[in-house]
Parts: structure tokens; C-alpha cells; sequence
């Protein structure tokens, strides 16, 4: 298993000491960090720093609760985990998608079985898996823009901004991407249909979510071109069939 990221915000020292001890017991590979304030957490947070986030709900100034709210603008993947003597906010941490509701003070088992869960959600996300930086990573899918050949090394380029550098050529790893999603529009880039906002005709490019131009080979620009109207029909006939299921 890689390295699980936990970031905890607790405003009261001995809970927060408490919930990092009991975190680090936990399971292997487990690195932490600890803020003392919504407000610190806000500004050390980026998409992709933690797996899981266990926020305390009354603080000094801003919420738990009001952080959440703030990091879901930025980050809809985090698993949360709302810690509070009160039942008060149960329907708005649901409404952010907060996994759990953690009574304090906070038990040992609860814990375990909230990193147990969040181990095994990772584990069993479909993703690409290899080797980048001397360490064995796994990247979900669903983060994944485009794939791009550089030279001896596959760079990802991920929803969030990042760039993960992979040893490996296209050719031999493309087996790994689901084709339902995934398309090889060049020789040198390999893209997410889901993550395409549109076509360049006359720059020959798909422009990806992040406003990024991936490059479509002259002579495949129609085959790329169908592949991605394909993927739009199949989503619009996924819709159709929930709304006729709906009504059923």
C-alpha cells in the first residue's frame, strides 16, 4: 500500500495530539499533518494533499463545517470526517459528503475502521499504477486529463494541476486505460474523453477541461473526433435511461 495522507484540524491541542497518535496507530504508511485552525488548513490546502481530512466542528472563527464547504469548491474527491460533541450539523456535513460522524471524544476503533475504509476505497479505485520519483504510486482514472510520451517517460497530466512522471512508453501501457474512456488521438498523447471540453478544428487539438491542447493527428482527426462524439451519446443515453427509470 502507498503512503495514506491524513490531514487533522482540531482547535483544542490535547484532542489534536490525541487524534494524531491514534491516526499514526492506526495502519502502516500513514503521514499526517495537524492544523490548529479552518483558517490554517485553508491555507495549506490544495487539490490531491490528503486522502482523508478529519475536521473538528466548533473552532475559534470558522467552522469545520464552513472549511468543508470551501475545500469542496476546490476538491470533490477528500474523504472527510466531521468530529463534534453535537448532532447539530449531521445534515449539512452529509450534504458536503462528509464519510463519517465522529462522536467525541473520538474511540480508537472508530479510528481504525474509518482508515480501514479509506484504504480500501483507494485500493479498489480503478487506476494506473507505477513507478514515478523511485516510488510505486497509483493514480485514479478519473484524475487523469491526458497521457503525453516524453522521450523515455510518460507524464500524466492531472485534473489538479499536477504533472506525475512515469519510466515507459504509450505503446506498452496503453492495455492499462479503460478504451471507454481513454483514446489515442497521437502518437505522443493518449486522452480522457471525459475531461474534454471541446474541439479545436483548425488547431487540430482537443481543449481539455483545464483550458490544455491536446494534439490530434492530422490524418485520425475524424476517428478522434467520433470517438469523442461516441462518448457524449453514451453519456446522454445513460441519462435517458435514469430518467425512464425514474418514471417507472
Amino acid at each position: 500500500m502507498e503512503q495514506l495522507r491524513v490531514g487533522i484540524c482540531e482547535d483544542d491541542k490535547e484532542s489534536r495530539v490525541r487524534l494524531l497518535g491514534m491516526v499514526t496507530e492506526s495502519a502502516e504508511k500513514i503521514t499526517t499533518e495537524a492544523f490548529e485552525s479552518a483558517e490554517d488548513l485553508l491555507d495549506h490546502f490544495y487539490p490531491g494533499k490528503f486522502d482523508l481530512l478529519i475536521l473538528d466542528i466548533y473552532m475559534d472563527k470558522m467552522t469545520g463545517i464552513d472549511a468543508l464547504e470551501q475545500i469542496r469548491k476546490k476538491d470533490t474527491r477528500v474523504i472527510a470526517a466531521i468530529a463534534t460533541t453535537s448532532q447539530d450539523f449531521a445534515l449539512e456535513s452529509y450534504r458536503l459528503r462528509a464519510a463519517r460522524y465522529l462522536e467525541k471524544p473520538v474511540k480508537e476503533e472508530d479510528i481504525r475502521d474509518l482508515i480501514q475504509d479509506v484504504i480500501r476505497k483507494k485500493e479498489s479505485e480503478p487506476h494506473f499504477e507505477g513507478e514515478s520519483g523511485g516510488e510505486r504510486i497509483r493514480v485514479p482514472f478519473d484524475c487523469i486529463l491526458f497521457a503525453e510520451q516524453r522521450g523515455k517517460s510518460i507524464c500524466l497530466h492531472m485534473d489538479d494541476g499536477q504533472e506525475l512522471v512515469f519510466r515507459g512508453r504509450l505503446d506498452d501501457e496503453m492495455g492499462k486505460f479503460p478504451e471507454k474512456y481513454f483514446f489515442r488521438c497521437h502518437k505522443s498523447f493518449l486522452v480522457n474523453l471525459s475531461k474534454i471540453c471541446g474541439i479545436d478544428r483548425e488547431l487540430l487539438t482537443f481543449v481539455m477541461q483545464d483550458g490544455e491542447q491536446v494534439h490530434i493527428h492530422r490524418q485520425g482527426f475524424f476517428a478522434a473526433k467520433r470517438a469523442y462524439e461516441h462518448y457524449l451519446f453514451s453519456i446522454a443515453e445513460g441519462w435517458k435511461d435514469e430518467g425512464q427509470g425514474a418514471d417507472e
